[in-house]
């Protein structure tokens, strides 16, 4: 029985070569419509996407938007809506998406916990803080920095130095140091490409692939010198290196331990063999993933429910990650839009099983979509019936929200590790939030005015004089010495007339 159901997996689960092309013509298919889900990829470039979509999950493609549908969206980023043919996704263009906002929202954390944020190399932000940056061009301490475009992608502008003359003081970039202690592999610097799908915002649900690809530099590592600042000795980027003659490419999906990009579980695997901690470095890992999501969360959440209060958004993003000497993960950046494009055996598995896992994770299935559209029509039938369109209260969609929560957090509440050593760092990234969009002003007027007293309260405003120009503050404590200093003399005036009135009144 189990050699049946494995044969009958294998048959069900077919291979992707790297490219697709749908030449069915499913628009027409009206009946099939019902029976199935369509996904709209008219704005996917990637094949890998469309094959999933077609070819597993067995979905209609649909090239244009009209009528009821579901509504998908790959290109870095899923954006699932079940039933709205326009879709923006709130987590669209956010804090994290950006390399220029995750180095501001790291270091801003790095100054309140330094201990939970030294996973990243220290930054600077070009040409605001070119004066700091400048300092470490110090005589006798010669540092290697990489200096990266504020936007860009797959290695364009990217170039290293170690001389401040290199750089436009009015260009815009991110400059980040080298760290030179790195473990190598085979003497090849290397780092790690780990998708990390954002589920939920409030509570933040995060899920990491056990799988992905690790990039090679395709020369030596040698010390870093004025004199060899290669990139393909120093820089992973795959975009960068397979234009090296020495680039070995990974022709066989059978073994992913072969060239110079391999899968995250073969490189483990040698690792864990030789006698490192593998599991260790998945849990520092985890933390980091987290700790770099908790920077984000307020104004994640914030977007989320501003936009699409009732569609269900995720997205995948990939961290790139290096590991020192003492086997130690390190943050590079977060890319929010990482490439799905599949040029090797080894990136067609391996981002193919990504989507594949994510779509069943997320419960995308046509049960998920009759369940929507039954609500909907019960709220139209109620429409009809009452004349008015009836809406949730708060306090209702609260109570709802809860319960829904409630009933995914019993299967998932074994799964999730301890979230209490977060809470102060959300705390203090809720604050900076607060501070940065004007709200905690707002907060503590708010707050100023319920705690007045009533007698405050009634007194009648104070109307200022117009055309009278405000006192300097010394001006104004002189003013007031001379008035406390004038008071004790009219006071012994009064009493002293007070007592001669008295005297002829006894009279």
């Amino acid at each position: 029985m189990q050699q049946k159901q494995s044969k009958k997996s294998k048959e069900e689960e077919p291979i992707f070569n790297g490219t697709f092309k749908d030449h069915s013509d499913d628009q027409m298919d009206d009946k099939r419509k019902k029976q199935t889900l369509v996904m709209n990829e008219s704005d996917t470039k990637y094949d890998v996407v469309k094959f999933v979509g077609k070819k597993i999950f067995k979905w209609i493609l649909q090239y244009e938007c009209f009528g009821l549908m579901f509504n998908l969206k790959l290109q870095g980023k899923c954006n699932v809506s079940l039933l709205k043919n326009i879709f923006k996704n709130p987590l669209k263009d956010q804090s994290f998406s950006w390399r220029v906002f995750t180095c501001t929202n790291l270091m801003k954390m790095r100054k309140q916990f330094l201990n939970d944020y030294k996973f990243f190399p220290q930054t600077w932000l070009l040409p605001a803080e070119y004066g700091d940056f400048n300092n470490q061009f110090v005589k006798g301490k010669v540092r290697t920095f990489i200096v990266k475009p504020e936007a860009s992608c797959q290695g364009r502008g990217i170039f290293l130095t170690r001389n401040i003359n290199d750089i436009n003081p009015t260009d815009h970039y991110v400059a980040q140091r080298q760290m030179h202690r790195r473990f190598l592999i085979e003497g090849l610097k290397f780092d790690l490409r780990v998708y990390v799908l954002l589920a939920g915002t409030d509570p933040m649900r995060i899920y990491v692939y056990q799988d992905g690809l690790v990039r090679f530099a395709t020369e030596p590592y040698v010390t870093p010198t004025t004199n060899n600042l290669d990139v393909c000795m120093h820089l992973m980027n795959y975009a960068i290196n397979k234009e090296n003659p020495n680039f070995v490419f990974n022709n066989d999906a059978t073994k992913m331990d072969v060239g110079h990009k391999r899968s995250i579980k073969s490189v483990f695997g040698k690792l864990q063999d030789e006698g490192h901690n593998i599991q260790k470095l998945w849990q520092d890992m985890y933390k980091l993933f987290t700790k770099t999501f908790c920077t984000v969360q307020p104004i994640l959440n914030h977007h989320y429910k501003s936009c699409q209060p009732d569609n269900m958004c995720f997205e995948i993003l990939g961290f790139d990650i290096f590991i020192n000497d003492k086997m130690r993960p390190f943050l590079l950046e977060v890319n929010h839009t990482p490439s799905f494009t599949t040029d090797t055996p080894l990136d067609s598995l391996i981002k193919k099983n990504l989507i594949r896992d994510t779509l069943k994770l997320m419960n995308v299935s046509l049960k998920a979509k009759e369940e929507i559209i039954s609500s909907r029509r019960e709220q139209l039938q109620q429409r009809v019936l009452t004349g008015k369109k009836q809406k949730l209260t708060l306090e209702e969609k609260q109570i709802l929200i809860q319960q829904c929560s409630q009933q995914r957090d019993q299967h998932e509440n074994r799964r999730l590790q301890d979230a209490s050593e977060y809470s102060k760092i959300i705390e203090f990234a809720s604050q900076l939030y607060y501070n940065w969009t004007g709200a905690n002003i707002r907060r503590n007027q708010k707050k100023e005015q319920s705690e007045t007293p009533q007698s405050q309260a009634i007194k009648p405003p104070t109307v200022k004089k117009p055309n009278t120009p405000q006192m300097l503050p010394k001006i104004s404590e002189r003013q007031n010495k001379i008035h406390q200093s004038i008071e004790p003399q009219n006071n012994e005036e009064i009493k002293s007339k007070n007592q001669k009135g008295i005297k002829k009144i006894s009279i």
